[in-house]
């Protein structure tokens, strides 16, 4: 069995400033806390720290730099990579309400200037890599779907686009900068190698075309939610 290298601080509280914050932006109790590794080579990002709250979390810096984020309001960037089967890279960008951008984890993900434009990012910073970035990467992808979906459908059925990227959802169905599918024609809808693909397996299809998944800010909740508006996507 695996051992846990920072089983002494998974129980490690938020300090008052933290916990503060945290009441002041809504996130709910403390549930975990997450650091990168401990060794000497790791002495710059050492005791940096992932608090973990029910409704969202925060990153602090021992230089003072602190973010928080709602599971509600923030938007998030997932980038994996793996060589032979092995995992590489495995990073999760946060943005938040006011296009400030985080990047923690292992790796970076490789957004063009007017990729980050377009994402309406208008500041970056590169944080640490936390241990288990699958972990708590696809922890923060489930919170997100879980916090936005109802009001994201909510707002597609009110006659609202709704932006995931390239990509852009309404009452009609998905669309990008050339194509569209309707809702009753998508079909098909998944991940390979890092790339998301809609009805990947028909010649003559007219849907959106194929997109890095990296590029697409939460984008466990974009496919929940066409899983949900689509009539025949999970059939």
């Amino acid at each position: 069995m695996s051992t846990d290298e920072i089983e002494h601080i998974r129980s490690e509280r938020p300090s008052a400033s933290t916990a503060a914050l945290a009441a002041r932006s809504g996130l709910g109790d403390w549930i975990d806390t997450l650091a990168t590794k401990q060794g000497f080579g790791w002495r710059k990002t050492r005791d940096w720290r992932l608090y973990f709250f029910t409704d969202g979390l925060v990153v602090t810096a021992p230089d003072g730099y602190t973010a928080d984020y709602h599971w509600g309001t923030v938007r998030v960037l997932q980038y994996r990579t793996s060589v032979n089967h092995s995992a590489r890279d495995a990073c999760s960008t946060l943005i938040d309400p006011a296009g400030n951008a985080l990047n923690i984890g292992f790796g970076r993900p490789p957004l063009f200037k007017a990729e980050k434009a377009a994402l309406g990012i208008t500041s970056w910073v590169n944080g640490a890599g936390f241990l288990y970035p699958h972990m708590w990467g696809d922890h923060i992808q489930d919170r997100v779907t879980r916090a936005q979906l109802s009001a994201t459908v909510e707002r597609v059925q009110r006659g609202e686009k709704v932006n995931f990227g390239p990509y852009t959802v309404d009452r009609q169905g998905v669309s990008d900068r050339k194509y569209a599918v309707a809702w009753p024609e998508l079909t098909e809808l998944g991940l390979h190698s890092g790339t998301l693909i809609l009805n990947g397996s028909q010649r003559r299809s007219t849907a959106p075309e194929m997109a890095k998944a990296y590029v697409i800010p939460n984008l466990d909740l974009f496919m929940r939610l066409c899983l949900h508006l689509s009539p025949h996507l999970g059939n």
